[in-house]
């Protein structure tokens, strides 16, 4: 059976007849178009038209929709104006009409508490405002209804008649509204450009329940003006140290670096210090091992963890079966401790700690020592330029502590070598192993140097990178530590640092000349606060720690405790070795300590007899050299009548006084490097120049820009390197 259809007459218009006129239309018999009615107001009604829409219909980009948050407490201070008329007049025909409006007021006050919770009411533009504001702040929303009820049965009761009347109520009502209203106009911020707003779109009200750092974030920090726009804070969880939670970033605009290179900002934005934000990636988990590079974990430290101080007290170790690691202190949020490994399997590790002058660097020396001798397998030899001054608990106490004493600095080097050697030769031989676990009766050697830019010079830095190298399948390894982390620390061998390092590397506060050269640790050290013992790890969590410390009695005390059970010789193998290779120095160091402390006893009492100290003969035992690291030279003391003798390179004890003709600022030079090397040498060879002059020659010099040289201007100033003549005269060495 064929399918039929039914024709549809089309009413479309034949090509073209859409532009015809309408009377060409008719003509053909084509219908008009019907044109859309609308109704166009003239002369008044489009007055009025104009003014309802500027009323109740404002435009996108109006004035009134800019400040909608900033109007909002007028319209219900005018709303709650109103409803005080119409309820004093109310009041006025009887009681009972006042009673009434009394309890309406009343009830309109907890129906709108409500209301003002409900969904609804965050979804309606005439209540969405409110609504907003009493899921952020309930009490504060609660006072301000409570306050306008207030204000209605006053009314209610007063039942002002005359304009006076009026105008008192009004202005305890208007003084109110001031009082009340500044806490949400603080949130409520008016945008500085309505461009920006503009091009942005209105800013997206207050999620409810708001945390205040995450709000912090979006109108600080997110938002399109902050330092990171468009990110984020969520699931902000209160902590015994502040808060923490995951931080949104936008996907191919940002990175964790550039998040950490914005601190400043972030830390100004938030009002915490720099170190008190603690960023880094998500750890991966079983259900999630390959977490989104674009979420961080962000912690704010809210509560100064970093100022209280940590005791150093109990068992420093921990230890998971062949590792062993030292606990150096907390992180800063107080989620585990920055640790310093010393033994894993077959090897043992050294490092380095760099530091400046009150940054702690000392009492975590202590701490490690003290951690060193726990084990109870390990001993420590003490290199200190100072003479003990560095740390005088290591000094009395160490296994071998030398001081000032550069020739014996070179024996005991020569004799560490010879230990690696013969326990490489043990291992191979007679073990039959490839690498050192420490025992008691075979332990462990960790030489602790101190100043160590004073004890490595070029002429032995080569050998002190074989230590680093070799030493660690021979149980024999070196902490390093300095104020400074340039090349020239280390000799000016690049081997020498890298072997240093290998290990463990802390950064306490160091200045910005000294931060940037300090590549193991990928944050800033010159940006940690001014607190002593604060620091950061290049293994571990990447936010700062605080060292653990004690009073000086009390870190001495745990020392002895701790060498209660560690080994107080070495082996007989290792012992013949050090002697060996020192020239018989270490089977004599006992002897000489006591000697250089009789022989210095003796020449105290000398000078305070008014007399001079006896001439010391060649055969003498070395004398500690005076506490002096900086140059010496005739501007510093007098040499009356120096025995020619006493010059010679067999005397340890004066044999500084060699040194008188060199050139003082050597050692100021060798402290810096960079553009603070080139600023002291430009000054040494010009002697004042003015802060321009300066600039242009170290960019000339170093190929930098005027804000490097302007950094390391200030760090010399701040060491006391150099100084600024009065009036602007220029600037200078530092006397």
């Amino acid at each position: 059976m064929a399918r039929t259809t039914k024709k549809k007459t089309s009413t479309a218009p034949a090509p073209g007849s859409a532009s015809l006129p309408p009377e060409v239309l008719a003509a053909l018999g084509q219908p008009r178009p019907e044109e859309k009615k609308s109704f166009k107001s003239e002369g008044v009604g489009a007055i009025l038209a104009a003014g309802w829409k500027f009323a109740f219909k404002p435009g996108e980009n109006s004035l009134r929709v800019h400040m909608a948050a900033q109007f909002y407490p007028w319209k219900v201070g005018g709303l709650v104006l109103a409803a005080g008329v119409v309820a004093s007049h109310a009041a006025q025909v009887s009681g009972t009409h006042a009673i009434a409006a009394a309890l309406a007021t009343g009830a309109g006050a907890w129906a709108a508490l409500r209301v003002l919770g409900s969904l609804k009411a965050r979804e309606r533009a005439a209540t969405k405002l409110a609504a907003q504001w009493a899921q952020v702040e309930p009490a504060h929303a609660r006072l301000c209804v409570a306050a306008a009820g207030v204000w209605l049965i006053a009314v209610i009761l007063i039942q002002p008649s005359t304009l006076s009347a009026w105008w008192w109520s009004g202005l305890v009502g208007l003084l109110a509204l001031l009082a009340l209203g500044s806490r949400y106009w603080a949130h409520h911020r008016v945008p500085r450009v309505l461009a920006t707003a503009r091009e942005v779109g209105p800013t997206p009200p207050p999620p409810p329940g708001e945390h205040a750092v995450a709000r912090k974030w979006r109108t600080r920090v997110g938002n399109s003006g902050g330092a990171l726009p468009g990110t984020k804070l969520t699931d902000l969880v209160e902590e015994s140290y502040g808060v923490r939670g995951r931080l949104h970033l936008v996907p191919g605009r940002q990175t964790i670096t550039s998040v950490r290179a914005a601190g400043g900002y972030i830390a100004t934005a938030l009002g915490v210090d720099e170190a008190d934000i603690l960023i880094e990636h998500v750890e991966p988990t079983e259900k999630d091992p390959k977490p989104d590079s674009s979420i961080l974990d962000i912690k704010v430290v809210t509560v100064g963890m970093l100022t209280q101080k940590v005791p150093l007290e109990g068992d420093r170790l921990v230890v998971d079966g062949d590792d062993v690691s030292i606990r150096m202190g907390p992180y800063a949020d107080g989620d585990g401790e920055a640790l310093w490994r010393l033994y894993t399997t077959d090897s043992i590790w050294g490092g380095f700690v760099a530091g400046s002058t009150g940054s702690g660097k000392s009492g975590l020396i202590d701490a490690l020592a003290l951690g060193i001798w726990q084990t109870g397998n390990t001993i420590v030899i003490y290199l200190d330029p100072k003479n003990g001054g560095s740390s005088p608990r290591i000094f009395d106490r160490a296994h071998w502590a030398v001081g000032k004493d550069p020739q014996t600095w070179g024996l005991v080097l020569d004799g560490l070598i010879e230990v690696i050697e013969a326990r490489g030769l043990e291992n191979s031989a007679r073990l039959k192993v490839s690498g050192f676990t420490p025992t008691y009766e075979r332990p462990g050697i960790v030489v602790i140097v101190d100043e160590c830019h004073v004890v490595i010079n070029s002429a032995n830095a080569s050998k002190w990178g074989r230590v680093g190298r070799e030493g660690r399948a021979a149980g024999v390894q070196v902490i390093y530590a300095s104020q400074i982390y340039g090349l020239q620390t280390f000799g000016g061998d690049d081997a020498v640092r890298s072997s240093a390092t290998a290990g463990n590397t802390v950064a306490l506060r160091v200045s910005r000349n000294q931060s940037t050269m300090i590549a193991d640790i990928p944050l800033d050290p010159s940006t940690l606060p001014k607190i002593t013992g604060v620091g950061l790890v290049d293994a571990g969590r990447e936010v700062a720690f605080k060292a653990a410390w004690a009073p000086s009695e009390a870190t001495a005390e745990q020392m002895d405790a701790a060498l209660e059970h560690a080994p107080t010789e070495l082996d007989p193998l290792a012992a013949g070795a050090f002697d060996a290779g020192s020239g018989g120095l270490y089977s004599r160091r006992h002897e000489i300590a006591a000697q250089q402390d009789a022989n210095a006893e003796e020449r105290l009492q000398a000078w305070e007899g008014g007399r001079k100290p006896a001439a010391r003969q060649a055969g003498d035992t070395e004398v500690a050299l005076p506490n002096i690291t900086g140059p010496t030279g005739p501007t510093l003391f007098e040499i009356p009548d120096i025995d020619p003798e006493l010059l010679s390179d067999a005397d340890l004890g004066l044999g500084i006084l060699a040194e008188v003709d060199r050139d003082p600022h050597e050692q100021l030079l060798a402290t810096w490097s960079g553009a603070a090397r080139a600023v002291l040498q430009a000054l040494i060879d010009h002697g004042t120049l003015r802060r321009g002059e300066i600039e242009q020659h170290v960019m000339d010099t170093e190929q930098c820009s005027r804000a490097t040289v302007g950094r390391a201007m200030d760090d010399l100033a701040e060491a006391g390197a150099i100084e600024a003549l009065p009036k602007r005269k220029g600037w200078h060495l530092a006397a």
